[in-house]
């Protein structure tokens, strides 16, 4: 019947997760990815499958458990680096944290704008950064201090804020830029815009890179 061939359809496209590819270019990528893919295979369930289709709440929180695990390796990776490498940890996390954890929120950005969805797009970055700030940095002290962190004296975490200022200033000036560009050209997204502000990230990363060459590292261990 009907369900019969639907099954059918979900078992074929589990299967062309782990198809091949044709093009021996895309084979490096192809290995690394099968383990990942096998994991969140078994462990996420496929909403779009009719065998899944009522599990959505499952695969949201195993989407954000495998957000979370991922993430700290990430974080641990570029903590490693950075103090084997001497890095200014500003430039790590301008570089490699912030984008890390923004290509979820870019990649949904995207794909509402090829949609035709601006005004989802841009609300998706904006209120994923509102919850970067306020709860990304907020939630973790919360719940560090609640737990008796053994770093916690007093309540007081002793945070380096080299740099800190300007990088507030720079966020402060995006939002009010970005504002000042929407409302220039008429609340409308386009190719001029999306390049303009591409650019303005790259002056961005650029001058992180200067500026933390020519102080160093001071928040280095000590």
């Amino acid at each position: 019947g009907g369900g019969g061939e639907k099954e059918e359809d979900d078992d074929e496209e589990e299967e062309s997760r782990f198809a091949l590819p044709d093009s021996a270019a895309d084979y490096p990528l192809y290995i690394l990815s099968v383990p990942f893919i096998a994991m969140f295979t078994l462990t996420i369930p496929d909403c779009a499958t009719k065998r899944f289709e009522n599990w959505y709440a499952v695969s949201f929180v195993m989407s954000i458990v495998w957000i979370g695990v991922l993430c700290h390796v990430m974080v641990e990776f570029a903590v490693g680096i950075a103090c084997i490498q001497d890095i200014d940890p500003i430039v790590m996390g301008v570089l490699v944290l912030a984008v890390g954890t923004s290509v979820p929120d870019a990649i949904g950005s995207m794909i509402a704008a090829r949609n035709g969805e601006a005004d989802m797009a841009i609300a998706n970055a904006v209120g994923s950064n509102v919850f970067d700030v306020l709860l990304g940095l907020g939630f973790p002290w919360f719940l560090a201090i609640i737990a008796g962190a053994p770093s916690v004296s007093g309540g007081i975490f002793p945070v380096c804020k080299d740099g800190i200022q300007v990088a507030v200033a720079i966020l402060f000036c995006t939002v009010l830029l970005f504002v000042s560009v929407l409302a220039g050209n008429k609340w409308m997204m386009n190719t001029t815009v999306g390049v303009g502000l591409f650019a303005l990230y790259m002056v961005y990363v650029i001058y992180t890179i200067a500026s933390a060459a020519s102080t160093g590292n001071q928040c280095g261990g000590g």
